[in-house]
């Protein structure tokens, strides 16, 4: 049986694969439907029949292809079942009641189909049917199913290849999308027609037109290609069935155990003996139960409520058999109590302009449970249609319109039993309701207390209450009282009688409506006697002890005393209590001479009484006084004044004398402020970076002196080298503080982007009276800017513009010199110019053509005057050598033009023509004697042609002649 059943389920395979391989959907329901399963069920109902679903039938449309396309539209559609030629439309309640079924009425069998459209939820039809075609069913029941199936594929005139038909215009190229297709005119007056396969094409089952070569093998020689292989198999080696019987058990707490016990059909032999296997399946979450396994019987102990599961497997060699079996167990028995709602409030009145309101059910109470709350309105004003929240709190913020709002809430506990009930809200329209006086309380009072406040605050109005009056009764006229602020909520009395008053409160609210209230204070006699203080004895000590204890506890009272106060009278000094409240306290500072307390007791009444001590303090021996200057401290400048505390000196009577001297290694610098060096505090100004030294000597009234020392040193500004000064030209005693203030915004703007302006001081400038501003800049890590680069900026910033800042700058500094002379000397702080050292001299260069940059000291005397030298020798030797090669090259141009000539005497062509001129003679009258004659080379750039200088006025000077 088994193998039959295993053979029809494969052949079914077969069959839903061959199925799959000769059926096309249409790709306008692939498109619009892919969860649909592409099979027709003829013949075939729901297996819930009517109720499946819910059925609805669709009139205009009575065949099966627009009856599937329509399901595939709509979302509430879940299979397409066609009657004749009605259509209907099903929403399933579940996937397993629209699975198809025969139709067993062989009356309606042929006349209806179905076609399965989308599952109810996220699975497939491929899954929802595969436990069905695989089910251990009888073999002829299968291959039943088998042929009906087969017979609806080959006969499934809803999958024909004419759904695959797309229109398209005949004529136009690309009219057909897919491949290997040709558009074929349908009608011949119209250019309209349908998509083909090509001659030798055959359309596939994803639509393609492919060769005919490729066609499918025939469903018959598959089927039985598939069933041959599967039947020469070897078949499996299978062991005799075993029924096994094993009954469920239902059990009720507080009973926790149970018995299950298995039989087997045929019962087991002597000689074959049954193996017995529990495997427990399934129990409750944290379940403990205890399982006792014997053969065919397993006892289970310590069962807790839930289901347990289990399988029992029985095997021999030969057999094998199973079943599964469930012990059910049951919570205790109990009468349920349907649930008590509570509703707070249950009515509850609001006014307006408040329009919101909660009801709370959350205390409501149910034996086992609540599980569902349902408000609902059951009246209110007309048009209230409120969305309410089924929730145990309901919060409403809609009441805007007056009137009486009804609210019913149902309550369902876990076994389905309801309980209801209401809650009612007033809304109340908005009106001015007149004011509720509230005068307090009646008041008792004991003599001799006599003072008393009423309060009337409590007093209420829905606006507020504008006036407040009190007044005494007109029957207590006799009565005498003393009334303060009888126009607040608030009325003090004092001075008041033995007896009964009564005051009247009256309050006025904005409306002018008014309201009255009465209060009554009862004034009774002394009720107990006043207190009895005791301050103690006199106390007497002696220095140099400087304390006391003083004792009230002796004071009584017949009631109780509530509370202790000390206070000091009189005393040479003022001295401290450690609990001045308390009846025994310690009393500190104390010195010679006599001092007066006083001790105040008060009882519950409020009366009271006092008492006096005196502490006597003595001195036998007087102690010398101890100085004390303070502890020595570090200051940084800048600061206004030093001031040096020595007032914790101390001495066991008085100090009468404080003395403060500067030490000889103390700085000398600095101001005594007027006679605070004859005080306890000294005040020193005008202080400078050094160390001070001063000596405190303290006198007492005997004589007696002590000395204490103390240093202070005093360091330089630490943004020294940060300072500016700037100094305007505008006299200080003329400049108001909205002129600074201008002064400082806008030199806020000319500095460093995102700079902070910091103003050190403002001061007078010496000498010149002008203002002088001292400041430094932060960037905005809060690091202070080098005082160089804020003078350079600046100086940038004003040569273009000098009236930036609305004055005139005539100074821009850093606020010490911070030139150091190039090392080689002082900057001079008063000049701002550096003093050179010995062999070191200022530039020339800047002092004569840069008289704007800062002094130094870069030259060396010795190497100027090495310069010097060599200068003058460079010049001396280049003079020299210039006017020798001038003279060189004159001399030689003059001996190469004109060489020397020498003429015979007799030749007279060269004599003057005038013998009248003046002729220098030889010594000798004649010319015998001379031989020849000289004539000097005339200069180079003389007015001589060829040798000969023209004559001045005619005058010819005679040549020289040599005699021989």
């Amino acid at each position: 049986m088994e193998v039959f059943g295993f053979l029809s389920a494969a052949i079914l395979f077969i069959l839903l694969y061959i199925d799959k391989a000769n059926t096309f959907p249409s790709r306008s329901i692939k498109s619009e439907c892919p969860r649909l399963y592409p099979k027709l069920f003829k013949g075939c109902i729901p297996r819930g029949n009517t109720s499946a679903g819910y059925f609805e039938e669709i009139t205009d449309i009575n065949t099966l292809k627009p009856c599937v396309l329509q399901c595939c539209l709509k979302a509430a559609c879940n299979v397409a079942f066609m009657s004749d030629d009605k259509c209907y439309h099903v929403a399933c309640t579940s996937n397993e009641l629209c699975i198809p079924t025969i139709n067993r009425n062989p009356q309606t069998v042929d006349h209806v189909n179905m076609m399965l459209v989308k599952p109810t939820d996220d699975e497939s039809w491929e899954d929802v049917l595969a436990p069905q075609e695989f089910s251990e069913s009888p073999v002829d029941r299968e291959m039943y199913n088998l042929l009906n199936v087969y017979k609806n594929l080959d006969n499934d005139g809803f999958l024909d290849e004419d759904i695959y038909t797309m229109s398209c215009e005949v004529g136009v190229d690309n009219s057909c999308q897919m491949p290997n297709e040709i558009c074929v005119q349908k009608h011949e007056r119209s250019r309209s027609g349908v998509c083909e396969c090509k001659s030798g094409f055959e359309r596939q089952e994803d639509g393609d037109c492919l060769p005919i070569s490729l066609k499918r093998i025939s469903l018959p020689d598959l089927i039985t290609e598939k069933i041959l292989n599967i039947v020469n198999k070897s078949a499996p080696i299978t062991k005799k069935p075993l029924s096994v019987i094993a009954e469920s058990k239902q059990v009720k707490l507080p009973k926790n155990e149970v018995t299950l016990v298995a039989t087997t059909m045929p019962k087991e032999y002597a000689d074959d003996k049954y193996q017995y296997e529990w495997t427990s399946l399934h129990q409750p979450e944290g379940s403990t139960a205890v399982k006792h396994q014997n053969n065919n019987e397993l006892h289970l102990e310590q069962l807790t409520e839930g289901t347990y599961e289990f399988k029992v497997s029985v095997s021999t060699l030969t057999s094998y058999g199973e079943t599964f079996v469930n012990v059910t167990v049951l919570p205790e028995a109990r009468i349920n109590t349907p649930p008590t709602i509570i509703i707070t409030p249950a009515n509850q009145t609001i006014k307006q302009p408040n329009t919101a309101a909660v009801l709370d059910a959350s205390s409501s109470t149910d034996d086992d449970g609540i599980i569902s709350w349902h408000w609902e309105l059951q009246q209110g004003p007309l048009g209230y249609e409120p969305e309410l929240k089924d929730s145990p709190t309901l919060q409403l913020n809609d009441l805007t319109k007056p009137g009486n709002y009804t609210f019913k809430l149902t309550v369902t506990d876990t076994d389905k039993a309801t309980s209801s009930t209401t809650a009612n809200i007033t809304v109340l329209a908005v009106t001015d309701y007149p004011p509720e006086a509230n005068a307090g309380e009646d008041k008792i009072i004991y003599l001799p207390h006599n003072n008393i406040t009423l309060n009337g605050s409590l007093s209420t109005d829905d606006h507020a209450i504008t006036t407040w009056e009190w007044t005494k009764s007109a029957d207590d006229a006799q009565k005498t009282v003393d009334m303060q602020n009888t126009r607040t909520p608030y009325l003090q009395l004092s001075n008041l009688q033995e007896g009964v008053y009564t005051f009247t409160l009256k309050v006025t609210d904005s409306a002018n409506q008014s309201s009255t209230a009465q209060v009554h204070v009862f004034v009774k006699p002394p009720t107990n006697k006043p207190p009895v203080a005791e301050a103690g004895a006199n106390v007497t000590i002696s220095l140099p002890q400087t304390w006391a204890i003083v004792d009230g506890s002796n004071s009584s009272d017949d009631n109780g005393i509530t509370w202790y106060k000390w206070e000091q009278l009189e005393g040479p000094s003022t001295i401290s209590f450690k609990d001045s409240n308390s009846s025994k306290t310690n009393v500190t500072g104390l010195t010679k001479g006599l001092y007066a307390l006083k001790l105040t007791v008060s009882d519950d009444n409020n009366n009271l009484a006092s008492d006096l001590t005196y502490i006597i303090v003595n001195q036998n021996k007087n102690q010398k006084p101890t100085a004390n200057a303070g502890p020595d401290f570090v200051l940084e400048l800048p600061v206004n004044g030093l001031i040096i505390n020595g007032s914790e000196s101390k001495d066991d009577w008085e100090i009468v004398k404080w003395q403060w001297t500067r030490d000889e290694k103390s700085l000398a610098v600095g101001n005594i402020v007027e006679k605070t060096d004859q005080s306890p505090i000294l005040i020193l100004t005008d202080v400078s970076v050094g160390t001070y030294i001063f000596n405190l000597t303290v006198y007492d009234k005997q004589g007696l002196f002590d000395t204490d020392s103390v240093s202070v040193v005093v360091k330089n500004d630490p943004k020294l080298f940060h300072l500016v000064e700037l100094t305007v030209d505008v006299n200080a005693k003329l400049l108001t503080e909205a002129q600074f203030n201008i002064l400082k915004a806008k030199l806020a703007l000319l500095v460093n982007d995102g700079s902070t302006l910091h103003v050190r001081n403002v001061e007078s400038e010496s000498r010149t009276d002008k203002v002088k501003m001292t400041f430094y800049l932060e960037d905005p890590n809060g690091q202070s800017l080098p005082a160089n680069d804020v003078v350079q900026h600046l100086r940038q910033k004003l040569q273009v513009d000098a009236s930036l800042l609305g004055f005139s700058v005539t100074k821009l500094q850093t606020a010490i010199c911070q030139n150091n002379c190039s090392d080689h000397g002082v900057c001079n702080e008063v000049t701002r110019e550096c003093e050179c050292e010995v062999f070191w001299m200022h530039d020339m260069f800047k002092v004569y053509f840069k008289s704007d940059e800062d002094s130094d000291c870069s030259w060396s005397v010795l190497y100027v005057v090495l310069g010097l030298i060599c200068g003058v020798v460079t010049f001396l030797g280049c003079t020299w050598a210039l006017v020798y090669i001038c003279y060189k090259w004159c001399y030689s141009r003059h001996n190469v033009n004109k060489p020397t000539n020498y003429k015979l005497i007799e030749d007279t062509d060269d004599l003057p023509p005038f013998s009248s001129r003046k002729i220098n003679l030889s010594d000798s009258d004649t010319d015998s004697d001379v031989v020849f004659e000289t004539r000097s080379k005339p200069p180079r750039f003389s007015d001589s042609r060829n040798g000969h200088k023209p004559s001045r006025n005619g005058y010819v000077k005679a040549s020289r002649r040599i005699k021989t």
